[in-house]
């Protein structure tokens, strides 16, 4: 304000010696010169010295940077000059001795940060040979533990995290030097306690295969037994069914002699007629047709008789027709349904020739028709059986024989069970629970197929034997 007021009154010189006595343009800090312009940038008052030039002003983004590095800002304002002229005014504002402070506390701050870091690093230093020393220890006893001397200590000093390690530590290295001796004490003994628990199990052993071939044999006598069973009961049917024919034989034969001895008293007496020889002719010719039906009748269930028991008993592997095979039984099976009104269907296909084991393979047959009658029509009167058999497979190398029945059917809990020995509904009245485990036994091991059953209480049985036409010969050998 007051060199506004001196420059609109034109009093320049006034305003120079003011600033000349007022500014220093050596100084370090503060205002250190002043120069006033007129509208078209001409000098008209200035402090500084001749030599000197005007610099440009400093713009004002560039002030830190011209006080940080420069140590001067030159700052150039609007000034209002006589004949309301308008003019400039421009100063020079010192910061070097700002710049020498800050250098001076930097020098400080630097040699202070020196020795904060020297004495950091001393310590880190001393603290890092303290902590190595003593992980040294650990290690070279840890190594001497893995070495095999159990016994080692580390000496403890201090109350800081590696003191409390080093107890840890020690710790340890006890409780692994008592366990190794527990350990020793036990391996010293062990060997002995093996060869007595060997022993034990060698005699462990021998008694389960004793136990087991005691099992073997008691099955294989079971087994025999249902067999022998099945042949019992097969014989006393042909033996009734083979009274009806040999009975009939035998009374044609009684009245045969009788006619014979009458014609003889006749022909010696002189009494012989033509008209009486020809009834005796007659009555010879009649007797013998009745001796010849009954006698073959007899001689056909003799001669069924015979393969089913040759069949039954043996276990010779041939090569047969699966239909015949079928036919050769059923009327041995036939017999068996006389008493009772059951129906029996048999329908076979005639191109299914298998290499196999008949025997076995008869004796499914007939416990599983032993096995109808006694469970699926015990409390009814009428009802039907019927053994299907087709070629089966893409291939067509298996057989599926199908035995089925319209019977009581087997309840859901126990379908899953009726494969097991000993199981059975009539224990104590005629079923040993044998027959339907024969059966899986030889369809499975002999004859190297599957059998299973699907059954339904009050909708029939059907049992599914699925075997190759080619018997293995490995299952049957063990």
């Amino acid at each position: 304000m007051t060199v506004s007021t001196y420059v609109i009154r034109n009093d320049l010189k006034t305003v120079k010696i003011f600033f000349s006595e007022m500014l220093d343009q050596h100084a370090e800090n503060g205002l250190i010169y002043v120069v006033i312009l007129d509208s078209e940038g001409k000098v008209l008052l200035s402090t500084l010295n001749a030599e000197n030039k005007l610099a440009i002003p400093t713009p004002e983004s560039a002030f830190e940077n011209a006080a940080l590095k420069d140590g001067v800002i030159h700052i150039r304002n609007p000034l209002l000059l006589a004949h309301r002229e308008t003019g400039f005014l421009q100063y020079g504002f010192s910061t070097k001795s700002l710049i020498n402070a800050t250098s001076r506390e930097q020098q400080r701050s630097l040699l202070r940060t020196s020795a904060i870091m020297l004495a950091t690093l001393m310590v880190t230093l001393f603290l890092g040979w303290r902590i190595s020393r003593r992980l040294k220890q650990m290690a070279c006893a840890s190594q001497a533990i893995v070495s095999g001397h159990y016994d080692q200590k580390i000496d403890i000093s201090g109350r800081d995290e590696l003191a409390a390690l080093g107890n840890d530590f020690n710790q340890m290295a006890f409780e692994i030097d008592k366990k190794i001796k527990e350990i020793t004490v036990l391996n010293q003994t062990l060997e002995q306690r093996v060869a007595q628990r060997t022993s034990e199990l060698e005699l462990s052993n021998r008694l389960l295969s004793d136990n087991l071939q005691y099992l073997k044999n008691t099955q294989t006598q079971l087994v025999n037994s249902e067999k022998l069973a099945s042949l019992g009961s097969l014989v006393a049917g042909v033996a009734h069914e083979l009274n009806t024919p040999i009975g009939n034989a035998l009374t044609v034969a009684t009245s045969l002699i009788d006619k014979v001895n009458q014609t003889q008293k006749e022909y010696a007496a002189g009494n012989l007629k033509k008209s009486l020889l020809e009834r005796h002719f007659n009555t010879l010719n009649e007797a013998s047709y009745l001796l010849t039906t009954n006698i073959l009748r007899a001689s056909e269930l003799i001669v069924s008789f015979k393969t089913i028991a040759v069949d039954q008993t043996s276990e010779l592997r041939r090569k047969f027709n699966l239909k015949k095979l079928i036919s050769e039984l059923e009327p041995t099976l036939r017999l068996q349904l006389k008493k009772r009104k059951l129906d029996l269907r048999v329908d076979i296909a005639d191109d299914v020739v298998m290499d196999s084991f008949p025997g076995p393979l008869t004796q499914v047959i007939f416990n599983l028709f032993n096995n109808s009658l006694l469970h699926a029509f015990e409390d009814m009167d009428e009802g039907e059986i019927e053994i299907s058999a087709s070629l089966h497979g893409l291939t067509q190398d298996h057989a599926l024989i199908c035995f089925s029945d319209n019977g009581a059917g087997i309840p859901e809990q126990n379908l899953v069970r009726v494969f097991d020995p000993f199981f059975t509904t009539k224990f104590g009245q005629g079923g040993s629970g044998l027959g339907l485990h024969i059966c899986h036994n030889l369809v499975e091991a002999v004859l190297g197929g599957s059998l299973k059953v699907i059954s339904e209480k009050g909708h029939g049985t059907q049992f599914e034997i699925l075997i190759p036409l080619y018997a293995p010969d490995n299952l049957k050998k063990e």
